[in-house]
C-alpha cells in the first residue's frame, strides 16, 4: 500500500516534503511545505514576491490570513479557511499570517499546472472555514478543501483534477474509508497530528507517504484525535521544469514567465 515514505528538510520555521529527487513520483504535486512558528510576534509572513505556471493551495490551521495579490485582491480569512492563486503566466502575492497567542501553523500545497493552460490569465480563489464542508462518520470528519467526497463538492474550483481532505479520528482504532478515483494516481497522506495505519503499516507525525493506486483505501486510527492530511490528483503527462518560485512545461514558458514577474514588480514600484 505505502510505496514511499518521505521525511522533511527543515529550513526555519518550513518543513518541506517535496524536492529534486522525489519531484517526479509526486506529479503534478510540486511543493508541500508545512509551516510552524511559536513566537512572541503577533505577525509572521511573507512580502510580496512572484509565480509562474503554478497553482498554490494555502490552508492555515493556527492563524488568521491576510492575502494579497497583483490582480488586486486583498482578502482576509480566518483559521482553519483555504485558498488557492493559479498564478498562470505570472502573479506576485502577499500572505501575512496573524495570531493573537504567537502560535502559527499553516500548509502549502503547489501543482503544476497543464501546458495547455500554464500560461493562463492569474486567479484567486478564498472561502472562509464556515463554507467549507465537513462529512461526520463514524467517529470521523472530513473536512473537503478541494474536490469531492461523499458526494459533497468544496467551493474550490481547482483547476487540476484534485482532492484535499483534512480527516480527524476521534477515537483509537476508528476508521476511514475512502472508495479512490483511478483516475487519480498520485496520492500522499500526511500525518498531522497522533498515530494512524494503513494496511497494518503504522505512521506517526510529520510522515508524508505516497500510496498506492488502490480502488479502496482504509486508514485506521492509532490514537485519540489522530488527524491526517489526503490528498490525490492526476499525473500530467508533460515535463516539469522547477526554476525556484516557478514551474513549466518548457524552458521558453519559464523564460516568459520570469520576465512577466519582473514586469509586476516594476509596475508595483511606481
Amino acid at each position: 500500500m505505502i510505496k514511499s515514505n518521505y521525511t522533511g528538510l527543515r529550513h526555519g520555521p518550513i518543513n518541506s516534503f517535496i524536492r529534486q529527487d522525489n519531484l517526479l513520483q509526486l506529479n503534478p504535486f510540486v511543493m508541500w511545505d508545512h509551516f510552524q512558528l511559536n513566537s512572541t510576534q503577533t505577525e509572521a509572513g511573507f512580502d510580496f514576491h512572484g509565480h509562474s505556471g503554478i497553482a498554490a493551495v494555502t490552508y492555515v490551521i493556527d492563524a488568521d490570513l491576510t492575502h494579497e495579490d497583483s490582480k488586486g485582491n486583498v482578502v482576509k480569512l480566518p483559521r482553519g479557511s483555504v485558498q488557492l492563486l493559479v498564478a498562470g503566466a505570472g502573479a506576485l502575492h502577499k500572505e501575512t499570517l496573524t495570531s493573537e497567542d504567537g502560535n502559527f501553523e499553516a500548509f502549502q500545497l503547489w501543482t503544476a499546472l497543464p501546458k495547455n493552460i500554464e500560461m493562463s490569465e492569474a486567479y484567486y480563489q478564498g472561502v472562509s472555514v464556515e463554507d467549507l464542508p465537513i462529512i461526520k462518520q463514524q467517529n470521523t470528519s472530513t473536512k473537503i478543501l478541494v474536490g469531492e467526497y461523499a458526494g459533497i463538492k468544496s467551493p474550490i474550483k481547482h483547476v487540476i483534477d484534485m482532492n484535499y481532505f483534512h480527516i480527524t479520528m476521534a477515537t483509537t482504532k476508528a476508521h476511514w474509508r475512502y472508495s479512490a478515483s483511478q483516475d487519480q494516481n498520485s496520492r500522499f497522506i500526511y500525518v498531522l497530528q497522533g498515530n494512524i495505519s494503513i494496511s497494518g503499516e503504522p505512521l506517526t507525525t510529520q510522515q508524508l507517504v505516497l500510496i498506492d493506486n488502490v480502488s479502496e483505501l482504509e486508514i485506521t486510527a492509532g490514537s485519540d484525535d489522530s488527524q491526517f492530511l489526503f490528498i490525490s490528483a492526476t499525473s500530467l503527462a508533460q515535463s516539469i521544469l522547477p526554476t525556484g518560485p516557478s514551474v513549466h512545461s518548457s524552458y521558453e514558458n519559464s523564460k516568459i514567465g520570469h520576465q512577466n514577474i519582473q514586469q509586476l514588480f516594476q509596475k508595483m514600484m511606481k
